[in-house]
């Protein structure tokens, strides 16, 4: 995993290809790490996307506010440390258990694989 973190950390400071406009409408390049900055920033808040039909006419799409990205945001800007799971959430308390019980579990099975061998 240590390759991987170390390629992701090299790719990151590439430049973009996407250049950042800013307000008075002047491309500048940004890196990776800050087009992905910018895309987390933007899903949180919501966005709304112009796009132009067949017919020529424009519509505008309307993306809410993503809570997810939201989460995301608030937990590393509080520095707190972000896990990805399937279904829940499991907290630091209910992880240390999980360890706990597999650990005692394990001696337990050893205890009885010793006294059956006797």
């Amino acid at each position: 995993m240590k390759k991987l973190s170390k390629y992701l950390e090299q790719i990151g400071h590439e430049i973009h290809d996407k250049g950042f406009v800013d307000d008075a409408g002047t491309i500048r390049p940004i890196t990776r790490d800050e087009a992905l900055a910018r895309e987390i920033w933007k899903r949180a808040l919501g966005y709304v996307k112009e796009t132009t039909n067949s017919d020529g006419s424009v519509s505008n799409r309307y993306f809410p506010p993503d809570p997810k990205a939201q989460a995301f945001i608030f937990e590393r800007r509080e520095g707190k440390f972000i896990t990805p799971t399937d279904e829940k959430s499991i907290t630091l308390l209910e992880k240390i258990s999980e360890i706990a019980k597999d650990q005692a579990n394990k001696v337990a099975e050893e205890t009885v694989d010793d006294r059956n061998s006797i």
